[in-house]
């Protein structure tokens, strides 16, 4: 059986390199996900994703002695505000496409305030773990739980391309179902449909055993 984070965490505090390497690879997805959405369209232009992720992953090896926290909801937050100082490091660097503006995406867990989108649903879909509906039923399994928005951004790397695609573009960039098939070149109809089976594919891998605590929201309508 695989060690959970906080095993990981205790090894390479001893100086295991080894459970350290262990460690980045559990949150490779998840730095993937809080890089792609910090970058931003302009710099995505300039930089490879990959890149800035293996940037990330060497920030945390050489930093991690300087991390003290005790829990992975502490070492998510730690990761987080490291990403977020190689992304501030990149655009002073690149200052120039700073300067030449272009809206960051929402993070999939943070609030959203959109407005309707031209395809008459919402324009975008808002924060995806709200869509999801999340209903913790006890502090005990509260506690038991790994972090979500990990186990989100394990989710969404494991679902079929053009699923994982719909949703991010729906979901982090705000784009309409109608905008999200004039860039993949299919109609709006089928842009709901990929849409609605990879929310409903999401739900089935976070939600666990049978009777877990994930229920599925519906969505918008049209």
């Amino acid at each position: 059986m695989a060690e959970g984070p906080i095993e990981l965490l205790a090894k390479a505090r001893a100086g295991e390199a080894e459970a350290l390497g262990e460690l980045c690879a559990l949150y490779r997805n998840y730095l993937r996900m809080v890089v792609r959405t910090g970058l931003g369209p302009r710099l995505r232009e300039r930089l490879e994703l990959s890149d800035v992720v293996q940037e990330a992953l060497v920030e945390v090896v050489r930093q991690f002695p300087q991390f003290t926290g005790q829990n992975e909801a502490a070492l998510v937050g730690w990761l987080r505000r490291l990403v977020g100082q190689k992304l501030a490091d990149l655009g002073r660097y690149h200052s120039r496409t700073k300067r030449a503006g272009g809206g960051a995406p929402v993070p999939l867990d943070a609030p959203w305030e959109g407005g309707r989108g031209d395809d008459g649903g919402e324009g975008g879909g808002g924060r995806l773990l709200d869509v999801l509906a999340l209903s913790q039923t006890s502090p005990s399994e509260v506690a038991s739980r790994r972090e979500l928005i990990v186990l989100l951004a394990d989710a969404l790397a494991a679902l079929p391309t053009a699923e994982a695609d719909v949703l991010w573009l729906y979901h982090a960039e705000g784009l309409s179902f109608e905008a999200i098939g004039d860039r993949m070149g299919v109609t709006r109809k089928s842009v709901r449909g990929i849409w609605a089976r990879g929310l409903k594919r999401l739900k089935r891998s976070l939600e666990g055993p049978p009777g877990g605590n994930l229920r599925y929201d519906h969505g918008p309508a049209g």
